[in-house]
């Protein structure tokens, strides 16, 4: 067997061998390049041109290359917001992907958008459990039969059923709120499988020698168990290499024994093109995978169209929002940052803003919305507010997260942002759907350690009269609390959600809750003016 891009890795490769399949051999090595959970990465790492550049290294060796990806591409920076994914689809149809399955945040500009996505994309996409709950019907066929010279490969797809939870779930309403598409998702997970069982079967019974099941499922990081890969894997037969996505994790290769005790080998890339996924299928049948990283190498055809697009996307960045009467400022007339110690309207915008994009999945409502300080840069003028805007207040295009946290963690981390007060700190906590007040005059009981992370709470607190809609905050009681990565998981400005349990992992980036929020009116709310008195602060 061949050593396809031995000469590119500058890590080792990081392969599992899922043993010999029992099917035909082919006479030269089949390579499957794959990507998933890209989330508008074009070029953070490997991008795109990484990608192609791979592409054009095994196209040197083996002519039969098929590039696949297993979902959610078209939404996660402001080149997905802008376009609504277009400019996306426009990248992947220039690289020549052959299989595409769509996953959970492909809806997330709508199922008219989403439905574009499926005529844009000259692959189109492949189901085999997106349903038309009208007619009974899938939307998409469940595989397509590539042939390798004498051998035929299928590649089944499967989007997760959590894409109704995971996206808008209105997008998959009628007009009356009634459910017309599905995914044949039930509890116990024998719909999907079923549905994944029969793909399978019709995909061999038309003569395919190898079957490859393309999966937007995931594996272990907060996922539905029973529809995860490593659930259905075991529970089917026929299955070859299931290539998956959704969980963001880096998955050389894990192997399990279907139900006739063969192997299924599951893999995965990561995100945003951390790594370029192969499978390959050798000359003697036998199926290996690998994750290749650390090359330099980029296809600058590739290079050339990105870099357009992002000058086409430097002009739809004066695209209208909304409109304000108002300014949003950010610092005072001595260059000080407002927000650092005091409330102001833009931040109650910007966390209302994050709780409203947290209670549009329904199983998963957040009870509140936190917003450090920190995140805030460059006001926003009165006049038209353009997403150029949005991206200038909040810059740093941190992830959204939903964690269900003690309340007791709530009230030591809302003592954490207030314990410089009347000092500035851009760990200060901004709030929606609750309240709260901070007596300065009482020393901070805030005791932390050398990197300034949380070590306890000692003496009396300076942070009191906490509410959660209108209610005491009951420190036993679990909340679900939405805010970004870097505040709720990544201990940004010191702060440490002891017991947080994300429930709901990136959704979509700050800046897209934003703009998404304030879209929805043709003018900003008076209310926004001025600060709103969800802080109270006593300083004599």
């Amino acid at each position: 067997m061949k050593k396809v891009f031995a000469l590119l890795l500058l890590v080792p490769a990081m392969c599992v061998f899922a043993g010999p399949s029992w099917s035909a051999a082919p006479d030269k090595d089949i390579v499957i390049l794959y990507t998933n959970d890209v989330h508008c990465g074009v070029d953070d790492t490997l991008g795109y041109a990484g990608f192609m550049y791979c592409v054009n290294e095994a196209r040197k060796l083996t002519p039969y290359v098929t590039l696949v990806d297993a979902g959610d591409f078209a939404q996660g920076a402001v080149i997905g917001t802008v376009s609504q994914g277009r400019y996306i689809v426009e990248i992947m149809n220039a690289i020549g992907y052959d299989i595409v399955v769509p996953g959970n945040h492909e809806f997330d500009y709508g199922w008219p958008m989403f439905e574009k996505f499926a005529g844009l994309l000259k692959s189109g996409f492949i189901s085999c459990n997106i349903r038309d709950l009208r007619t009974g019907e899938l939307i998409f066929k469940p595989y397509r039969i590539l042939t390798y010279g004498d051998v035929k490969a299928a590649f089944v797809g499967v989007t997760t059923p959590e894409s109704i939870v995971k996206s808008t779930p209105s997008f998959f309403k009628d007009e009356n709120g009634q459910y017309i598409y599905d995914f044949d998702g039930d509890k116990t997970g024998a719909k999907l499988i079923a549905s994944i069982q029969k793909a399978v079967d019709d995909a061999r019974a038309e003569g395919a020698d190898y079957v490859i099941v393309v999966g937007h499922l995931g594996e272990y990081e907060d996922v539905t168990e029973v529809w995860s890969a490593p659930y259905i894997a075991p529970r089917t037969r026929g299955i070859d290499a299931f290539i998956d996505g959704h969980s963001h994790e880096v998955t050389p290769g894990l192997v399990f024994k279907n139900l006739d005790s063969k192997d299924v080998v599951i893999t995965q890339t990561g995100t945003k093109l951390t790594h370029v996924g192969k499978l390959t299928i050798n000359t003697e049948g036998k199926i290996s995978t690998e994750l290749l990283a650390g090359f330099d190498g980029r296809d600058e055809a590739t290079v050339k169209l990105v870099d357009s697009i992002k000058e086409r996307l430097a002009g739809t960045m004066t695209r209208k929002l909304t409109f304000s009467s108002f300014d949003f400022p950010v610092k005072n007339d001595k260059n000080e940052w407002l927000m650092r110690n005091a409330e102001t309207n833009i931040c109650n915008l910007v966390a209302d803003a994050f709780l409203a994009s947290a209670r549009e999945t329904p199983t998963k409502k957040a009870d509140i919305a936190l917003v450090n300080a920190g995140a805030f840069r460059t006001r926003i003028p009165s006049g038209d507010i353009t997403y150029k805007n949005v991206l200038d207040v909040l810059p740093f295009v941190n992830t959204m997260y939903i964690c269900e946290v003690p309340g007791q963690s709530i009230l030591d981390e809302l003592e954490v942002g207030a314990r410089l007060m009347p000092g500035k700190s851009g760990g200060f906590l901004h709030v929606a759907g609750m309240t709260y007040t901070i007596d300065s005059r009482i020393p901070t009981p805030v005791k932390l350690d050398d990197r300034n992370r949380l070590v306890g709470i000692e003496g009396e607190r300076r942070v009191k009269d906490v509410k959660i809609n209108g209610e005491a905050l009951d420190p036993e009681k679990v909340y679900k609390v939405a805010s970004s990565n870097y505040v709720l998981l990544e201990e940004g400005d010191g702060h440490l959600f002891r017991g947080a349990k994300v429930i709901e992992a990136n959704y979509m980036t700050d800046d897209d809750a934003l703009a998404h929020y304030i879209r929805d009116f043709q003018t900003l709310p008076e209310r926004y003016r001025t600060a709103q008195g969800r802080i109270t602060f006593i300083t004599e």
